[in-house]
C-alpha cells in the first residue's frame, strides 16, 4: 500500500473500536464535527488518523438530506486532494457513488474533471465512484456517462488507475452486461493486465472465451506495460 503517512499497525477491527470509544467533540451535531474531522483529515500524522476520518464520514446517513447536501459534499470533495492509498480511495469512493446517486447533476462535472486530473487518485475516483458496488444503489448512471471515463483511461500509466478501470468494467457489467462485454470485447488489445482480470469477472464462460480469443489477435510484442505504451501529460487538461 505504502502510504505517504507513516503505519501504526492498527488492524481495521482495532480501528472500528477506537472511533466508537468516541472522542470529546463525538457528541456534538454531524455539522459541528465537519470543521474537526477536516483538520484531522489534512493534518494527520498517521495513516490510521486519516482512516478515523473516513471511518466519521460511514457514521453518516448515505444519502444526506436536501439541505445538508451542500456541505457534505464540499467537506467531502476536498478530501480527495489528500489521498495517499488505495484503502482511502476506495472509502472515499463509496461516500462519492451515494453522492452522485442522490444529485448526479452536481457530482458528475467533478467526476469528468477529475478524470484528467493530474493527480492518479482522483482519476481513479472519476472512475470507481460511478457505481463503487453497483449492488449497493438502487439508481445508477446512464452507461453514455460511464464509459467514455473508463475509455479515457485505458492507457493510464498509473498500476491504481488501471484497477480502477478494472472494478468499474466489473460493476458495470453488472448493471450493464450486454453494453460493458461489448466495450471490453472491442478493447480486449487494449486492456492493461492489471484491469483485464476485473473486467472479465462476472461474464459467461462464453463472453470470456470471446474476449480471450480478441485479445490473442492483438499485434505480437505489443506492450501493455504500465506506462509503456503512451505518456500523457495531464496537466491542464
Amino acid at each position: 500500500m505504502r502510504p505517504a503517512l507513516p503505519l501504526l499497525g492498527l488492524t481495521v477491527p482495532a480501528q472500528r473500536k477506537l472511533f466508537r470509544a468516541g472522542y470529546a467533540f463525538s457528541d456534538a451535531p454531524a455539522r459541528m464535527q465537519y470543521p474537526i474531522w477536516d483538520h484531522i483529515w489534512r493534518h494527520a500524522r498517521t495513516h490510521e488518523a486519516k482512516l478515523q476520518a473516513l471511518l466519521f464520514l460511514g457514521t453518516l446517513p448515505r444519502i444526506p438530506e436536501r439541505d445538508a447536501f451542500d456541505s457534505f459534499w464540499e467537506l467531502t470533495r476536498s478530501w480527495a486532494d489528500g489521498i495517499d492509498a488505495w484503502d482511502q480511495s476506495d472509502e472515499l469512493s463509496k461516500v462519492y457513488s451515494y453522492l452522485l446517486e442522490a444529485a448526479p447533476g452536481r457530482v458528475h462535472p467533478q467526476l469528468v474533471a477529475w478524470n484528467r486530473d493530474a493527480n492518479p487518485w482522483k482519476r481513479r475516483q472519476s472512475i470507481v465512484s460511478l457505481f463503487c458496488y453497483a449492488q449497493l444503489h438502487r439508481k445508477h448512471p446512464p452507461v453514455a456517462k460511464v464509459l467514455p471515463l473508463v475509455r479515457a483511461l485505458l492507457d493510464d500509466p498509473e498500476r491504481y488507475v488501471q484497477k480502477g478501470v478494472g472494478w468499474t468494467l466489473r460493476e458495470t457489467y453488472n448493471v450493464y452486461p450486454e453494453r460493458a462485454h461489448r466495450f471490453v470485447l472491442r478493447h480486449a488489445a487494449d486492456l492493461h493486465p492489471d484491469a483485464f482480470s476485473a473486467a472479465c469477472e462476472k461474464m459467461s464462460a462464453a463472453e470470456k472465451r470471446a474476449v480471450k480469443e480478441r485479445r490473442k489477435k492483438r499485434p505480437r510484442g505489443r506492450s501493455r506495460t504500465a506506462g509503456a505504451s503512451r505518456t500523457r501529460s495531464r496537466a491542464g487538461a
